[in-house]
């Protein structure tokens, strides 16, 4: 992911994803690019108003035009949540595959971009009280989700993974964490399965990362997280493994208020024009080891 990591790593966890990744076929929330919508054009030059004239066939109106009036865009975003998104130790920056996106999408538009750093599980009502313009922050599309938000098409493709102290029990289901402490991100898809699906006692922390201090001293017997969360984790030296095959793939979106049609119509071009250059394929590649989790396994 990082330039620092040596050729050993990158290949041992490109050996690692492509594994879950083989049983990815046919799982995910969303669908391709709604009906109706045209492929992303080529390149667009001019202010964020020309752009988005060219994009709309109009004038934006709502919330893009008061983006587009600004000038900026305000992105929601995780600063402890490598390697989507954290604080570069030597640099003191924002960075990762989220990060990235996020500067990508405001090219395109022609906008500057800001990031703010919320508690996950405030970012739904801030962005429907203008706290925020967008989420893009690895969210997954669910079903009581859109009830609350408006998303993109999806811009990558992630596991629900379970992972264990190194050396720890292998599951073979979900019904293997039946009494057995989990740690997860507060308001997660995890949360949700977990309760949902299993009989675990399900521990819940501000942010995914936070679970794995107590998996390391034996606080937590699991952890489960999107299966590059645990493997950035990994690759750092920290003491964790995969604890059997994932158990669901999910599909990840920018998320904005609802509503707003111009400004998710804006967003989607952006998302498909960095799907058709490549970008954010390249991004992925980057961040993930080599591995491009912006295309489904089929």
């Amino acid at each position: 992911m990082r330039k620092s990591k040596t050729h050993i790593v990158a290949a041992a966890l490109a050996v690692a994803i492509l594994a879950v990744m083989a049983f990815a076929v046919g799982c995910g929330d969303s669908s391709t690019p709604t009906d109706g919508e045209s492929s992303a054009a080529a390149e667009l030059e001019g202010s964020a108003a020309d752009r988005a004239q060219a994009i709309l066939g109009h004038a934006p109106t709502g919330l893009a035009k008061k983006i587009v009036d600004s000038g900026e865009v305000v992105v929601a975003n995780d600063a402890n949540y490598a390697p989507q998104s954290s604080i570069d130790k030597t640099t003191n920056e924002l960075v990762g595959f989220d990060v990235d996106a996020a500067k990508g999408m405001a090219e395109i538009l022609g906008l500057g971009v800001k990031f703010e750093n919320p508690a996950w599980e405030t970012i739904p009502a801030g962005l429907n009280q203008g706290r925020f313009d967008v989420s893009i922050g690895s969210m997954t599309v669910t079903s009581e989700r859109k009830k609350a938000l408006d998303f993109t098409d999806p811009y990558y493709y992630t596991s629900g993974q379970v992972f264990v102290a190194e050396g720890g029990s292998q599951i073979a289901g979900v019904a293997d964490l039946a009494g057995k402490k989990v740690g997860v991100g507060a308001a997660t898809t995890y949360y949700d399965y977990l309760k949902a699906e299993s009989d675990a006692v399900v521990k819940t922390y501000t942010t995914d990362a936070e679970t794995f201090p107590d998996l390391r001293n034996g606080n937590l017997d699991f952890v489960m997280t999107a299966g590059p969360t645990g493997q950035e984790a990994i690759s750092q030296g920290q003491p964790f493994a995969f604890s059997g095959e994932p158990l669901y793939y999910e599909d990840l979106a920018f998320a904005i208020k609802k509503g707003e049609a111009d400004w998710l119509a804006l967003l989607n071009h952006a998302v498909q024009t960095m799907h058709e250059n490549g970008a954010l394929s390249d991004m992925s590649m980057t961040w993930y080891a080599g591995l491009d989790l912006t295309k489904k396994a089929e």
